[in-house]
């Protein structure tokens, strides 16, 4: 009986020794992630002229929602989008994020697919039925075929692997922008 007691111990011993290396790595691929994202910011501000996306001349402002549960990653993306001149709001709650659609008039939405609560799917088709045709990006660090397909299916009008370069944010924010100000103006005014 000892033996096999001592067998459970040096098997649960290397158990968690393999979820501690296993957390350590989820970790350092977290830091490396958001290091990259701060060093592209960096560098993205640095080399700003024109703005990306854009063009000399071509002004295009907007108010944009941000919904991410990493309130660093959260943090970056309110500075590079502020840093070109739109007007951010951001939250990490998904509840409080239908409460701002509702009472606020935005031109972008830029949600993290997975997040606790609420996820971005279920906050898209939350939108959705209600008839906003905002644009919506989707975010995720999970970059998975079923989970592109369901985003694009609910209405999102793009899907982004996270990181991403500042510039390839400011350019699919610009973009989404414009269609949506395209789309908006397409459309007949309403009779009174």
């Amino acid at each position: 009986m000892a033996v096999t007691f001592r067998l459970d111990a040096n098997f649960k011993l290397v158990h968690d020794v393999l979820n501690i290396r296993l957390c350590v790595d989820l970790a350092k691929s977290a830091l490396h992630g958001c290091v990259a994202m701060w060093e592209a910011v960096d560098h993205f501000e640095s080399e700003r002229g024109v703005g990306a996306g854009g063009t000399v001349g071509e002004e295009i402002s907007g108010r944009i929602l941000i919904i991410d549960d990493d309130p660093h990653f959260l943090r970056v993306l309110q500075r590079i989008l502020s840093g070109e001149k739109f007007l951010v709001t951001a939250t990490s709650n998904p509840c409080d994020a239908i409460g701002l659609v509702r009472s606020s008039n935005f031109n972008l939405i830029i949600c993290d697919l997975r997040m606790p609560d609420c996820d971005g799917l279920n906050l898209l088709q939350a939108i959705r039925n209600t008839g906003n045709e905002i644009p919506v990006i989707i975010l995720t660090a999970y970059g998975e075929v079923d989970t592109y397909l369901e985003a694009m299916n609910a209405g999102a009008t793009e899907y982004l692997n996270k990181p991403i370069k500042s510039d390839e944010l400011v350019l699919v924010v610009r973009n989404c922008l414009r269609r949506g100000n395209h789309r908006h103006n397409d459309k007949p005014p309403k009779s009174v």
